[in-house]
C-alpha cells in the first residue's frame, strides 16, 4: 500500500520588537540643541567693563566669543531689581525672579529694550521675600524658590497680581534654608538647591505645608557648597552650580544622602569663577555662568574635571557682568 504525504506549509510572520507586522519601525528620537540662552545680570563683575545695569539678556546657544546681545532688556519701565533667577516657559516667554523687589515678571520672547513685564506677580498675598529660582511647567505651573521666606511657592496657570500661591511648601520639617534654583521633574517633583543649607532636595509633586522632602542630598562627600544653580537632564541626573568651589556637580538621578558627585567639572581650565547658574539641554550641553566673572561657558557633552569649555561668550560687546542664573529653550 502507497502512502501518500501531503507537505503543509506554514508561514510564519516576523514582527519587530515595539512595530506591528507589516509597518516600518518606529525612528530613534533626535536630541538636538537649544537654540538660545538667557541669562541675567545683577551688578557688574569685577574686572568686567561698565555694563547697563539691571538687566536680562540673550545669545544663540551657539554663540561664542565676544558678540552682543540678540536682546536686552533694561530700564525703568521693566521693573528689574537684582534679577537673579531667569526661566524660560513652554512658548519661550521669559520668567524673571527679582530678589530685591519681592516679584515674578514675565517678559514676552520677544521683549527688548526698556519694555514692561507683560505679568507682574506681586504683593502681600504672594509672601514673597526674596524671590530667586523660578520654573515654568509645559501646563504653565510656576514654581518659585524664595530665599528669604524659605519657601517654594506654586502658582497656578495664569496667576498674575497680587495672588497668593496655589501651593506654598514651607516650615521647620523641609528643611528649606535658602532656596535657590529650582527644577520640577517628568513626574511634577519638585528639586530644590539650598544656598545656605549645602544641600539638595526633592519633594513629591503632592507636597504641601510643612511636609520633609522625599529625597535630600548633603553631607561632605557631596562637596555642596552654597549651591545655586539646579538643572534637571534628560536621563534625570541633577547638576548644581556650586557657587564656593567654582564647579558643576552632576547627581545620579538615583542619589540621596551623603553621597559624592557622579562626575565634577572643575579647574582652571574650565573659566570658572564664582560659579552660579547652570543648565543642560536636551543633546547634553552644559552652559554655566558666575557671580565673578562677565562670561557665559559652554561644555560639551560628556565633560568632566578640569577641561575647557568649547564655546564662552565674553568681552565688551556682550554686556555680561555678574551673573546669577541661565537658562536655554
Amino acid at each position: 500500500m502507497k502512502r501518500t504525504f501531503s507537505l503543509v506549509l506554514i508561514a510564519m510572520a516576523m514582527v519587530l520588537p515595539g512595530c506591528k507586522s507589516g509597518t516600518a519601525p518606529n525612528p530613534p528620537v533626535v536630541f538636538t540643541r537649544a537654540s538660545t540662552i538667557v541669562t541675567a545680570n545683577a551688578y557688574s563683575a569685577p574686572g568686567s567693563p561698565p555694563i547697563t545695569l539691571p538687566q536680562y539678556e540673550t545669545f544663540p546657544a551657539t554663540g561664542t566669543g565676544n558678540i552682543a546681545p540678540t536682546t536686552q532688556v533694561s530700564g525703568a519701565a521693566t521693573t528689574l531689581n537684582d534679577p537673579i533667577g531667569v526661566a524660560y516657559d513652554s512658548s519661550g516667554n521669559i520668567w524673571v525672579g527679582n530678589y530685591s523687589s519681592a516679584s515674578v515678571l514675565e517678559f514676552a520672547a520677544s521683549a527688548n529694550g526698556n519694555i514692561a513685564p507683560s505679568v507682574t506677580i506681586s504683593g502681600g498675598l504672594t509672601t514673597f521675600s526674596q524671590p530667586w529660582g523660578v520654573y515654568v511647567t509645559s501646563s504653565g505651573k510656576i514654581y518659585v524658590a524664595d530665599c528669604g521666606n524659605n519657601a517654594i511657592d506654586v502658582f497656578n496657570s495664569g496667576a498674575s497680581g497680587n495672588v497668593a500661591p496655589a501651593t506654598q511648601i514651607k516650615g521647620g520639617a523641609t528643611g528649606l534654608d535658602c532656596p535657590s534654583g529650582i527644577s520640577v521633574d517628568s513626574s511634577a517633583n519638585i528639586w530644590v538647591a539650598n544656598y545656605s543649607g549645602n544641600s539638595v532636595e526633592e519633594f513629591s509633586s503632592s507636597a504641601s505645608g510643612n511636609v520633609a522632602p522625599a529625597v535630600t542630598i548633603t553631607g561632605g562627600l557631596t562637596t555642596l557648597a552654597s549651591p545655586v544653580g539646579l538643572s534637571r537632564d534628560r536621563h534625570g541626573n541633577t547638576w548644581i552650580g556650586n557657587n564656593t568651589t567654582s564647579s558643576i556637580l552632576e547627581f545620579a538621578s538615583t542619589a540621596s544622602g551623603n553621597v559624592a558627585p557622579m562626575n565634577t567639572i572643575a579647574g582652571g581650565l574650565t573659566n570658572q569663577n564664582g560659579t552660579t547658574g547652570v543648565a543642560v539641554d536636551a543633546k547634553g550641553y552644559i552652559y554655566e555662568v558666575g557671580e565673578n566673572i562677565g562670561a557665559v561657558n559652554v561644555f560639551a557633552p560628556g565633560a568632566t574635571g578640569n577641561v575647557a569649555p568649547v564655546q564662552t561668550i565674553s568681552g565688551a560687546s556682550t554686556n555680561l557682568g555678574g551673573l546669577w542664573s541661565v537658562a536655554v529653550h
